[in-house]
């Protein structure tokens, strides 16, 4: 059987992989699937870790990215009512889990992250979620996760590569690789 310290590092490495390898992918659906992906095992993480705040809007965050990929190059007026449906979730869900100042900071983090996934491609979405991993960082150090501390900085690293590749190179058509 698995110990706990065991299975929140195993968690916390699942994640970041997943979230390294969403940020760097060119492919605006693929990244938002992969991201969904890794807000689940965050999710575990924090929730293993006891930071019931970033579980609850990791659990949201996973939900928002899977709705904003369905979603995209869709209709603008559904984009428009799961964006509002997911800023109105998150501010509920961090008021019900309200930690104190930290938690302002990944609930901001969290709709940052929300107007990012439903309005942003290309470079202009990676560099809104290098700043979201900044954010994130004060969850990550307060709960003594090297898991999240690395995350988020492999994160930052990975946002602004795939900002500058997305820059550099042909412009791409959302959902293709």
């Amino acid at each position: 059987m698995l110990s706990n310290a065991l299975l929140i590092h195993a968690t916390g490495l699942a994640a970041l992989a997943l979230n390294v390898v969403a940020l760097v992918c060119t492919c605006e659906r693929r990244l938002r699937w992969r991201s969904g992906a890794a807000g689940v095992a965050w999710a575990l993480n924090n929730f293993l870790l006891g930071a019931n705040v970033a579980a609850a809007l990791s659990v949201v965050g996973a939900g928002r990215v899977a709705t904003s990929a369905v979603t995209l190059g869709g209709r603008r007026r559904a984009r428009r009512l799961a964006f509002a449906g997911f800023c109105a979730l998150t501010l509920l869900v961090g008021a019900a889990t309200w930690g104190g100042w930290e938690s302002a900071l990944i609930v901001g983090a969290s709709l940052m992250s929300t107007y990012a996934v439903f309005h942003l491609t290309g470079p202009a979405l990676r560099w809104v979620m290098l700043a979201v991993s900044a954010m994130w960082m004060v969850n990550a150090w307060s709960v003594g996760s090297w898991e999240q501390i690395a995350a988020n900085l492999l994160s930052a690293a990975a946002s602004l590569w795939g900002a500058c590749r997305l820059m550099r190179g042909p412009a791409r058509e959302p959902g293709r690789a």
